[in-house]
């Protein structure tokens, strides 16, 4: 039977991985993972056409989010944090597959069965990529205020609605209602 480790010791294991060490880094995923695949499968039971493996993925990115933006004194273990970190990563990439921009990925086929599928060191599709993450960068410089601009960049930064709200000065309803009119904006381009 698998002792489990105390809290304090988790605590300071997520600030060593913090700073670089990467032995601590691998104790602590040895002692996520099982969380993130347990969450993974839980909150997808029959849901959506995402696999277990992939959220399993968005999971762990929550995970080392969690590592990052840790503070061990707010008084909150660090494994309850990623567990937050976690499954809110989760929830997040289950409402984009669920959601209208994505409809089309909902009902999409998988690609295990589709004939040949290029690899990522493929040149058509690396060109297809940064051409369309040209266009989006202008579109976005032609068609967003520069309030929404500031705020699109710091949400792709993962910073919360909180903490765009108290570095810009505004409210989190006014970040959330330009994040509203980014989404609309971009999604009536592409």
């Amino acid at each position: 039977m698998s002792k489990e480790k105390n809290p304090f010791d988790i605590n300071d294991l997520a600030v060593k991985a913090a700073a670089g060490d990467d032995r601590a880094m691998a104790e602590l995923i040895a002692e996520i993972m099982p969380v993130a695949s347990a969450k993974a499968s839980y909150l997808n039971f029959g849901k959506s056409r995402i696999s277990d493996d992939d959220l399993v993925q968005e999971g762990m990115l929550g995970f080392l989010e969690s590592v990052k933006k840790f503070d061990a004194s707010k008084g909150v273990s660090f494994k309850t944090f990623a567990d937050t970190c976690i499954e809110n990563r989760i929830r997040s990439a289950l409402r984009s597959n669920f959601s209208n921009g994505n409809a089309a990925l909902s009902g999409a086929v998988s690609f295990d069965d589709s004939p040949e599928v290029p690899g990522p060191d493929d040149p058509v599709r690396a060109a297809e990529n940064s051409e369309q993450s040209e266009r989006i960068l202008k579109a976005s410089e032609e068609r967003l205020s520069e309030f929404e601009q500031a705020v699109l960049e710091r949400r792709l930064q993962f910073d919360s609605y909180s903490r765009i709200a108290s570095e810009l000065g505004c409210s989190e309803k006014s970040v959330d209602n330009a994040l509203q009119r980014i989404r609309k904006k971009l999604n009536d381009l592409f």
